[in-house]
């Protein structure tokens, strides 16, 4: 073998290994423990190390090497738009109460309009060409990476804040991943590639129904095929090529490949399938590795050095923050009553989900690298401003521990039954007695 290729072949064999070792269950316990994302914990050594790999002395992740991973790549698109459509389950909705629906409205649409208007500032600040199409585009991209929130650590937000609450914030959390899909699969739709693969030249309303049907038909035959599984094996193996099939046919048609397979994943979760909860698993297990390498491909265009990256994630982060925030005051006023403060509301939903960075570069694979500096900007944006929004949630939370105010302020089991008064010692027992004679 040649050792170009030997070299390409070690560097990725040992990243994929590394990638199984941190899905372990202990280092996911680690994560909750601390309440961190993937992204924190392992993402970063995983982006530097596709930096790295990406330079020419090093010569893994050459050009020509991302190229013939895009198939791969694709893949993992998919299969985290499964794991994204699998959580939209229309029973588990209806057993929340009605008042959660605009908390989830207001905590995915105000921070969409609130990073859509300060990113395009930033843009304009830095000189980027007025383009109407591509200039809207772009915004509505960042827009629908600041939708969605990190999933809570459960157990350390049921001592914050009680059960019931924590689990309206992981609702909030699980639905708001599937409002920027939403939002991307509109990019997608409306604005269409200049050059693809595929010579169909159809308005805006017949891509809706191209993508809704192709997402539906996928569905069905996912669910067609995982029925014939007979054990655990099968069935990962029957995922496996649904997931392959989805993805490629949605990249060839110049779809968005997340926002297809979601719909399939939306579908297959809403169909009497035999182990719901078990196929959940499954895509979530996998989910991990298949994330950490994704991010290793991302890092190999990964440039932090450029001032318009960090310009754009400071006002991506701020935006999104702020628009947090404000979804989280008026929350509290239109939510159930068993909703946290809007101050603790915040900082459970400030954290940034991992799949915002699936989603800008799904975005950037659709379009063929569309301005190859603002991609650089963009992801830079979405991957600085992950870190940036951590750091500031510790920050608040190391405030409120340092004024005094308990994140722990009320413990779950605080309402007790008076407890009977205790005896005094070498006191005599009182005795009731009836006059003799009374009637």
């Amino acid at each position: 073998m040649h050792p170009d290729r030997l070299r390409i072949v070690i560097g990725l064999a040992s990243a994929l290994g590394l990638a199984v070792l941190l899905a372990q269950p202990k280092v996911k316990a680690l994560e909750q423990r601390f309440g961190v994302t993937v992204l924190i914990s392992a993402g970063v050594p995983f982006l530097v190390m596709g930096a790295v790999f990406s330079l020419d002395s090093v010569g893994i992740l050459t050009p020509q090497v991302l190229v013939d991973l895009k198939p791969a790549f694709e893949f993992g698109l998919g299969w985290v738009g499964f794991v994204v459509g699998l959580h939209f389950d229309v029973r588990k909705l209806d057993a929340l109460p009605a008042s959660l629906g605009p908390v989830i409205v207001l905590e995915s649409v105000v921070p969409m309009l609130t990073t859509a208007g300060l990113c395009a500032m930033a843009l304009l600040g830095m000189g980027v060409p007025w383009e109407r199409n591509a200039f809207a585009r772009d915004a509505l991209v960042l827009a629908a990476c600041a939708a969605p929130s990190a999933p809570i650590s459960m157990e350390l937000w049921e001592r914050r804040v009680g059960r019931k609450a924590a689990r309206m914030i992981d609702e909030v959390t699980s639905i708001d991943e599937v409002a920027g899909l939403a939002l991307l699969g509109v990019v997608a739709i409306l604005f269409r590639p200049e050059n693809v693969a595929t010579r169909w030249s159809l308005p805006p309303s017949a891509w809706l129904l191209v993508t809704l049907g192709l997402g539906g038909v996928l569905g069905i035959l996912t669910y067609v095929l995982l029925r014939g599984a007979r054990n655990a094996a099968e069935e990962l193996t029957l995922l496996l090529g649904a997931v392959a099939l989805s993805a490629g046919v949605a990249g060839y048609l110049a779809l968005s490949v997340p926002v297809v397979c979601a719909i399939a994943g939306a579908l297959l979760a809403n169909l009497p399938i035999r182990d719901l909860e078990g196929l959940k698993k499954t895509l979530l297990d996998v989910e991990r590795p298949i994330y950490l390498i994704f991010l290793l491909v991302v890092g190999a265009t990964w440039r932090p050095l450029e001032w318009q990256g960090w310009l754009l994630a400071t006002a991506f982060v701020l935006a999104r923050v702020a628009g947090k925030r404000l979804g989280a005051i008026w929350s509290k006023r239109v939510g159930p009553k068993e909703l946290p403060s809007a101050r603790m509301l915040a900082i459970a939903l400030a954290p940034q989900s991992p799949s915002s960075i699936v989603l800008m570069v799904s975005a950037a694979t659709l379009y063929h690298g569309y301005g190859p500096e603002r991609v650089r900007w963009a992801i830079n944006a979405v991957l600085i401003g992950g870190v940036l929004t951590e750091v500031v949630v510790r920050i608040l939370e190391w405030r409120r521990r340092r004024t005094g105010v308990d994140l722990t302020p009320i413990p779950p089991t605080r309402v007790h039954a008076p407890e009977p008064p205790k005896p005094v010692a070498n006191e005599a027992p009182i005795i009731t007695t009836t006059p003799e004679g009374s009637a």
